[in-house]
């Protein structure tokens, strides 16, 4: 039973989260981790909408039971600014940067007027280069509190662009406060705004099976897999050129889950080191393919690096799911990666870019055996420490509760 104050505070929280990007379809698998906070949220406020821009002529529907309002802003043959590689990807090409303007444009006055609509009095904003500029009318005119949350790829446009290091900074010192989803990133936040960030991270966005799965037969090759986007920074040619040492010392395939505007050149690249064999480009798989292939790996491997852009991983929540099933974690040490993984603790870590370091930490972890499950183990215990959903959420309620000057409610 909740207490009297839980249920009037519950009752002031109207709440609009503010993304580029969200599921199409319940089968969509973008941004899962946004999805299941906002399902773990959506019951403890008096309203909860997502307000996100359309592709290729989508409306507003539901996910989820949740209310999703999309806005147009281009005909729907090149409404595709956002979803699947992402907007900072696509505005590299003179196509999609020319939808900035009316992308810009529209997401203002329809964030404005879905402020009203709903009376929304938080609104929480994913990514606040750009979509904090969406927040300004309602934030000026209607008193909306605003939330910023950084992820890492507005804070590497930052970096290579003053401009927008400017109006990123004026953004996230307008805001009433400031997340971020690592360490790394809060530090970025600070270097831009001069204002500190919470850091609220995020928890493991496929549902963990109690089950384990079969080892491997006797002469069948390890398992190593990758999960993500396959864009430059998740570095995959690293692992694909480490790839000949690995195989010397031991029999292995590698599993290479995603999409991303880089498969084909992976993919040549792997046929050029004659991996065709033993890599494959699995593309997306379903939640449940992919808890399978967390319980049949040997190492999961993310060699993630600084692209051109000056972009890394914000915290690499992959990275969390894959400890949430116990596997042995090999990767880089940049971003917030070194919020999930404590070298030689939770996993392995090594230099970027170093095609020999990671052989031979892969190496290292499948011919240990109790290392590897020692650190899976550890492993384990952090994410159910530091990375539990229950935990997130809790903290993310109580910065609304904050910004609009509420007490944190209590459970009687």
């Amino acid at each position: 039973m909740k207490s009297t104050t839980t249920q009037a505070s519950k009752k002031i929280l109207r709440i609009g989260v503010l993304t580029s990007t969200y599921a199409r379809t319940h089968e969509d698998t973008q941004v899962p981790w946004m999805r299941e906070l906002n399902n773990r949220l959506v019951d403890q406020v008096e309203q909860l909408v997502v307000m996100a821009p359309s592709y290729r002529c989508l409306r507003s529907h539901e996910i989820d039971g949740l209310k999703v309002e999309r806005f147009r802003y281009a005909p729907s043959r090149v409404e595709a600014l956002t979803h699947d590689e992402g907007a900072p990807n696509k505005t590299r090409r003179l196509g999609p940067k020319l939808l900035a303007v009316p992308y810009l444009f529209c997401g203002m006055v329809a964030v404005f007027f879905w402020c009203i609509k709903h009376r929304i009095n938080v609104l929480h904003v994913h990514w606040p280069f750009p979509h904090g500029l969406w927040a300004v009318l309602p934030q000026r005119l209607l008193g909306v509190r605003v939330v910023s949350f950084s992820h890492g790829a507005e804070l590497a446009m930052a970096r290579r662009c003053p401009r927008v290091h400017r109006v990123l900074g004026w953004l996230l010192r307008a805001s009433d406060e400031r997340l971020a989803n690592s360490s790394h990133t809060a530090t970025e936040v600070e270097l831009v705004s001069g204002l500190s960030a919470k850091v609220i991270p995020y928890g493991a966005s496929i549902e963990v099976k109690e089950t384990v799965a079969a080892p491997n037969k006797l002469g069948e090759p390890e398992l190593l897999l990758f999960c993500g986007r396959l864009i430059q920074r998740k570095g995959i040619d690293v692992l694909l050129r480490a790839m000949p040492a690995i195989l010397r010392k031991r029999d292995v395939r590698l599993v290479i889950t995603g999409e991303g505007d880089r498969k084909n050149e992976w993919m040549q690249l792997a046929s050029e080191l004659d991996l065709g064999s033993v890599v494959e480009f699995a593309g997306f798989v379903s939640n449940e393919e992919l808890a399978s292939l967390y319980q049949q790996c040997s190492a999961y491997v993310h060699p993630a690096i600084f692209d051109d852009q000056g972009d890394t991983e914000g915290l690499g929540v992959v990275l969390v799911e894959a400890l949430s099933y116990g596997c042995p974690v090999v990767a880089s040490a940049v971003g917030g990666i070194i919020d999930v993984i404590s070298h030689e603790k939770t996993g392995l870590l090594v230099p970027e870019k170093d095609c020999e370091a990671l052989a031979d930490a892969v190496v290292r972890v499948l011919e240990d055996k109790k290392l590897a499950i020692k650190l899976g183990a550890q492993g384990l215990m952090h994410v159910q420490e530091f990375f539990h959903w229950d935990n997130i959420a809790a903290n993310t309620r109580e910065v609304w509760h904050s910004v609009l000057n509420l007490p944190e409610p209590k459970a009687a």
